[in-house]
């Protein structure tokens, strides 16, 4: 009797069917990438592939995201920077018109692999900086940092609007069918979509074009100038959409990055999950299986996925990574048949220094009880395994579900949801409607208004985001008297502390803090002169950066506008801070707090560092260290004798509050 191939199966559990036992396909591949440049490879690994690796293990190949690093030839990814990719996983190619010069310039300084690219059209010019610097390259990164993003200013998408308007979109599927076939029966060779799975138009610029955090800001500011180039855009996506149409394929990432905190739910409904549903229209016909990619805070977004055509949900981080637990994700997505989970184990669990074995072992305890009967379950590592995992504990859940992994679960009795208990359970996740922040169609004004509705129309202004109308309202207030405390303490704080506590239970997201956190910062620019000669006390001076090797700031972006926000003169140094640099800023100013973020876990030892140094040269005493991170938790900042440890920017901004008053 012939066995069921891995590829057969891993799509029946897409299918919802019940296979024998819970697959499990884990993601190593930036794990490998470490190892092989360390020449930290494990003895009964040398000389193997990835590839390699999975088949002796028994494991099926983890097919879902592209070899970024691993192009045919190097300049298949130098476009990346503007989003465009020419690698063997995607069944297309791309041509640009002939009026589009392009200049690429290489720069290997300090062994860093850089380059500039320039595009020079009949409109305008734009260029972008990316490459690998060596810290990346040790920590097995495979996406290339944008140092410089293509868009700086409006007159920057005119630019690209002429350059993707004018931008062919091609078939190649020879090279792709030739890279499935490779695959064959060991896995699923996922298509890809356009650039990093990027699920529409606006995707496409708020994760190409500009910084994260910058993004809303033009969003906002600029509509005109973005609305162009969508129009661009939405031609490359229909071109793109009717090349894969005739690919045989069995599945698509089409969107890759969305969670709640970046992509958040008002512009994903109105501008991600059109473009989602008219692939998922075309191509699921075919017999594609939709995949997302929602490897982040995803409260907000549960709902909305499940309404966006999507089969698979792909490095799914639950707690105690992020808030949503994977029961709570089980009982939305697939109980009622919605989506299947590719993940549900959170990376940290890997981790010696995030987490114990005993850890991991009650999380894999708990694992088999909230997922039973465990349909629509295909166990991996959320989002990857990292380059300083315990590779026997990936063994060891193997070895759990080979087991204990046999369908149906029956582990715990637990019993089938009701009506009732799916809709308390997708309460359980979704905030309250939010509505998309935009400018005000009507002005406030304050004559005549008693103080307290004054003060209360100075809070509105910083919760709307209202940077002109702040100054407008704050300046007649000085004029008529009032102390510019006053104005600060019983205005525009308390409009702060209100952004902050929204966005810790989900009923704001990014976009809000920021126009918000703008206004307020607007705000005290104006009041700043008249509170240098009132002896308030602020809330202290903050040193902040991402570690050495780490380029991630957009969740070190959002903790800087809300503390700046809320009172705190904050000093931003910037990402991939060395040790010596921040003991100088340090000495230099003097700050209360030193806050160090990290997203990878190879860069999380340089907080250590960072507080070892401080104390040989005696700085240590009196300054309150915080760290933070996607894999940094409260175990570990234990351990390096961090003063506080705070999950997002608004814990931040109440732990630094605590440090400094208390």
């Amino acid at each position: 009797m012939s066995s069921v191939s891995h590829r057969e199966n891993l799509l029946a559990v897409i299918r919802g069917e019940t296979v024998d036992r819970l697959p499990w396909v884990p993601r190593i591949d930036l794990w490998f990438n470490a190892q092989e440049i360390r020449g930290t490879m494990p003895k009964q690994f040398a000389g193997m592939s990835v590839e390699d690796i999975h088949r002796s293990l028994g494991w099926p190949l983890h097919k879902m995201i592209p070899e970024f690093s691993r192009p045919e030839k190097p300049e298949d990814a130098t476009h990346r920077a503007i989003g465009l990719y020419n690698l063997k996983e995607y069944p297309h190619i791309f041509e640009f018109s002939s009026d589009v010069d392009i200049k690429v310039t290489p720069d290997g300084r300090d062994g860093a692999e850089m380059m500039r690219v320039d595009y020079r059209t009949p409109v305008g010019d734009v260029s972008v900086v990316h490459g690998f610097t060596p810290e990346m390259k040790k920590s097995g990164a495979s996406i290339s940092w944008v140092k410089e993003h293509a868009i700086k200013g409006p007159d920057d998408y005119k630019v690209l609007a002429h350059i993707f308007g004018n931008l062919t979109i091609k078939p190649h599927y020879e090279r792709f069918e030739k890279w499935r076939d490779e695959i064959g029966d060991d896995g699923i060779a996922v298509g890809q979509g356009l650039g990093i799975a990027c699920a529409s138009p606006m995707h496409f610029i708020q994760k190409n074009f500009l910084d994260a955090t910058e993004f809303y800001i033009h969003h906002h500011d600029y509509p005109k100038q973005m609305a162009e180039l969508l129009e661009a855009l939405e031609g490359v996506y229909d071109q793109l959409l009717d090349v894969l149409s005739g690919v045989d394929m069995d599945a698509i990432l089409w969107a890759a990055n969305v969670d709640d905190m970046i992509t958040y739910p008002a512009l994903y409904a109105e501008y991600f999950q059109p473009w989602c549903q008219k692939a998922a229209d075309i191509l699921k016909p075919n017999g594609v299986a939709m995949v997302c990619h929602p490897d982040g805070e995803n409260r907000g977004l549960m709902e909305l996925l499940t309404d966006s055509g999507m089969d698979v949900a792909d490095a799914v981080t639950p707690y105690p990574m992020t808030k949503v637990r994977i029961e709570d994700y089980y009982d939305q997505w697939c109980r009622p048949g919605h989506l299947t989970i590719h993940g549900g184990i959170p990376e940290l669990l890997l981790l010696d220094k995030s987490s114990t074995r005993e850890d991991l072992e009650d999380y894999m305890d708990s694992l088999f009880k909230n997922i039973a009967p465990g349909t629509r379950f295909i166990a991996s590592i959320g989002d990857t395994t990292p380059p300083d995992a315990d590779f026997d504990r990936l063994l060891y859940i193997g070895d759990r579900i080979e087991k204990e992994g046999k369908l149906p679960l029956a582990a715990g009795g637990h019993p089938s949801i009701s009506p009732a208990g799916l809709e308390a359970a997708k309460q359980a996740v979704t905030p309250k409607p939010t509505s998309k922040p935009g400018p005000k169609t009507t002005k406030e004004t304050i004559s005549g208004m008693n103080l307290e509705k004054a003060f209360e129309q100075i809070t509105n202004d910083v919760l709307e985001g209202e940077e002109e109308d702040i100054l407008v309202h704050a300046q007649e207030l000085l004029d008529q008297g009032y102390s510019a405390p006053d104005i600060l303490n019983k205005g525009m704080l308390p409009a702060m502390d209100v952004i902050g506590a929204r966005f810790a239970d989900g009923t704001v997201f990014i976009p809000e803090v920021l126009l918000s956190a703008r206004a307020m910062n607007e705000g005290l620019k104006l009041l700043e002169p008249h509170l240098a000669t009132s002896n308030v006390k602020r809330g202290g001076r903050v040193l902040i950066c991402t570690v050495l090797g780490d380029l991630h700031d957009i969740g070190k972006n959002m903790v800087v506008s809300m503390m700046r926000g809320t009172g705190f003169e904050v000093i931003d140094m910037g990402v991939n801070i060395d040790t010596e640099t921040i003991v100088r800023q340090v000495r230099e100013h003097r700050p209360d707090i030193l806050g160090l973020s990290a997203l990878l876990t190879t860069t999380m030892p340089q907080m250590q560092e960072v507080i070892d140094a401080l104390a040989k040269a005696g700085l240590r005493d009196g300054l309150k260290v915080m760290v933070g991170g996607a894999p940094v938790n409260q175990m570990y900042a234990d351990q390096i004798g961090a003063d506080g440890y705070a999950r997002d920017a608004g814990e931040t901004v109440t732990w630094a509050k605590g440090l400094t008053l208390g």
